[in-house]
């Protein structure tokens, strides 16, 4: 359990830290008043730091955040809407990697920028693995084909069908058997020396986490990859989410185990990256969002 203990004679009673707390650990009772720690709450703070960033006296001291672990906001290096909007609109998918080794200090600054991820209730539960060797790269790439292969196998006979639906449901079974043929011909290309599965990257990075207990450890991993992609085009960088690896990690072990996770580890996400052969100049318009407003409450303002 978290200590949490608020200086009262810091303290401006604004209340900020019992309204941004999202469990009710710290509450204001009565406006003006100092905070307090509500015994009955404290042993569900999960650590979020919400409370430490939002206290602009600093009144708050929490044992998860000591002593100069919390950072003063950079205001003038936040970008702006359009800035970050047009980084989101430039970033494209790269499949074609210079042969030029990525150093060591741009990997590091893509990593950091992947753990400042949000994460569910602050598991922060995604690991990360780093390959740069090129003879390990192509071995998970050749995993990857035996086990596409080994997927589309069943969907050649009804029996292999059946057993697929009731493995998987239906819509899985359906959708696995439209690509079947894909990850055939993918498997083959590969084995013949073309490889469209990972493009030949200079670094693979897997994004992982421990399967037993962590309920979001998915999404998680996926949101910190969201933020390693973009910050890998900032750097000058190409990457690729590559489904393919993810595909056959959901249904078998063999890179996790190659790369050498724990047993209960798995693989949620995977980026090739490298230096890209290409620069894009250009962003292509996409589909309209799909939205749908309920309650236009802004028209009684």
């Amino acid at each position: 359990m978290f200590e949490i203990t608020i200086d009262t004679e810091l303290c401006k009673k604004d209340g900020l830290c019992a309204m941004t707390c999202p469990v009710s650990v710290i509450q204001q009772p009565q406006k003006a008043t100092p905070p307090m720690i509500s015994g009955d709450h404290l042993e569900h703070c999960f650590g979020c730091g919400q409370c430490v960033s939002v206290c602009p006296q600093g009144a708050i001291s929490h044992s998860n955040y000591p002593e100069g672990t919390v950072h003063t906001i950079k205001s003038d290096l936040v970008p702006t809407y359009d800035s970050l909007l047009e980084l989101m609109r430039s970033r494209r998918s790269k499949r074609a990697f210079k042969k030029r080794t990525v150093e060591k200090e741009k990997l590091e600054k893509v990593l950091e920028a992947a753990r400042f991820a949000p994460s569910g209730h602050n598991e922060q539960s995604t690991e990360f693995v780093v390959i740069q060797d090129q003879a390990m790269i192509h071995e998970i790439g050749k995993l990857t084909a035996q086990g596409l292969k080994k997927l589309a196998t069943p969907f050649k006979s009804p029996i292999g069908k059946l057993m697929m639906r009731a493995m998987i449901g239906k819509r899985g079974a359906e959708y696995v058997g439209e690509l079947a043929p894909e990850f055939e011909k993918l498997a083959s290309l590969y084995e013949n020396g073309t490889d469209i599965i990972l493009h030949e990257p200079q670094v693979m990075l897997l994004f992982c986490a421990d399967s037993v207990g962590g309920t979001f450890a998915s999404t998680n991993a996926n949101i910190a990859l969201h933020n390693a992609a973009l910050a890998a085009e900032s750097l000058g960088l190409g990457c690729f989410y590559t489904g393919f690896v993810v595909t056959v990690s959901e249904r078998d072990d063999s890179i996790a185990k190659f790369v050498g996770l724990p047993e209960t580890h798995k693989i949620y996400g995977a980026l090739a990256l490298g230096y890209p052969q290409m620069k894009f100049r250009k962003w292509p318009e996409r589909n309209p969002a799909k939205v749908t407003w309920l309650g236009e409450y802004w028209d009684d303002i």
